[in-house]
């Protein structure tokens, strides 16, 4: 825009210079009456401003040549730029169609990629259920190898336990001998035995012990074997033999049982160990084994039975069966009673007779209450006091 402002600019003065120029040299020739080719001053004056005209226009025309680049592309290269601008239009042309081209490609590669990218997710969507897949295998392989080595460890169990058994079974067939002759013995000896001096009597309780809990299995059974052979030892003092001797027999079934009854016990086990049969002086000793729970079930001044009960009348007869009642509850609450009397309790005979005879004594309803004398454990015996009182 710059460059057309200035072609403007030096034609207008130029134009102004060519009319001044114009003016004084046609004013000067009239005046002069100057004549060319014998023509008259007029037409000579005419002539000469034509010819300074073109002379004039001639030099604007080489000044703007000279002057500005696009003056001579637009004297002289008129037809080269228009072959150029042809060429151009024509490039162009041809670039609006590569152009179109390169849309509908770039179209249709988007189509592509957006089919590629469909086909990418799809296939990380199948990746993932493959992964999940894989993941859940292993999970499986892991559940069937920890399977395989929990059952290889049963095996490697029962294997030990097959072994145990086969260790139990030639000691049970030991123990089955040793029964044998003992029974053959006690069978030869029957009369013997029947006539012979009896020191316990069946059901007796030979020896008590109290064994604490926390124990296993194999350490209860060595409690209760360290208590049979206590008890063995007190059966042969009875007896007068200082020999260290076996002279009491349990079955080996009865002895596991007792084990596995203290093991799986939270609280200290109590262990009787009872005649299994009448045990005769100079014969074996068949004894069994029983395993009770040692707690406390009295506290000193606990009541254990009350009723009431009529003055005077057969005053034995009631205090008597009061004792009943008092023993069958002290059983359900958990008191051992004696194997023998099936008794659990005691009270000097002295306090039995003196209530017997107040209670002969008094008249009309009378309160009779069986008061714990002090703290009573589970082997009892319990020790009661008989308290009266009218209502």
């Amino acid at each position: 825009m710059l460059v057309g402002l200035n072609i403007i600019l030096i034609i207008a003065i130029m134009g102004g210079a060519i009319a001044f120029i114009g003016d004084k040299l046609g004013s000067r020739i009239g005046k002069k009456r100057m004549s060319i080719f014998g023509l008259r001053p007029k037409h000579t004056s005419i002539i000469m401003t034509i010819i300074t005209g073109i002379f004039i226009s001639a030099s604007t025309l080489g000044i703007l040549a000279f002057a500005s680049e696009n003056v001579r592309i637009a004297l002289f290269g008129m037809e080269q730029l228009q072959a150029e601008m042809d060429q151009l239009n024509s490039d162009v042309a041809a670039k609006n169609k590569e152009l179109e081209a390169g849309k509908k490609e770039l179209s249709e590669k988007t189509v592509a990629l957006n089919t590629m990218r469909k086909d990418v997710q799809a296939t990380q969507e199948e990746l993932e259920e493959a992964r999940a897949a894989r993941n859940s295998m292993s999970e499986e392989l892991i559940s069937v190898q920890e399977a395989y080595r929990q059952v290889d460890a049963r095996l490697a169990q029962s294997t030990n336990d097959v072994k145990a058994l086969e260790s139990t079974k030639q000691e049970l067939e030991a123990h089955i001998e040793d029964l044998k002759v003992t029974t053959k013995r006690l069978e030869e000896g029957i009369t013997h035995v029947r006539e012979g001096t009896v020191l316990f009597r069946v059901g007796e309780v030979l020896s008590g012990a109290l064994i604490r809990p926390g124990l296993n299995e194999e350490e209860s059974a060595k409690a209760i074997t360290n208590v049979l052979n206590d008890t063995n030892g007190l059966i042969l003092r009875r007896l007068g033999i200082d020999e260290n001797k076996a002279v009491i027999y349990v079955s080996r079934s009865n002895l596991e049982d007792a084990a596995k009854q203290v093991a799986n016990a939270s609280e200290p086990m109590t262990i009787r160990i009872t005649a299994a049969a009448n045990i005769i002086y100079g014969e074996a000793a068949l004894a069994e084994i029983h395993a009770y729970p040692y707690r406390k079930v009295y506290d000193k001044g606990d009541v254990i039975w009350t009723t009431t009960v009529q003055g005077g009348g057969d005053a034995q007869f009631t205090v008597l069966s009061f004792l009943k009642d008092v023993n069958g509850q002290a059983k359900t609450q958990g008191i051992l009673p004696d194997p023998l009397s099936g008794d659990v309790g005691s009270m000097p005979g002295d306090e039995l007779f003196d209530t017997i005879r107040e209670l002969s004594r008094m008249s009309g309803p009378v309160r009779l209450e069986a008061v714990v004398r002090e703290d009573t454990y589970t082997t009892g015996p319990v020790q009661i006091e008989l308290r009266l009182s009218p209502e």
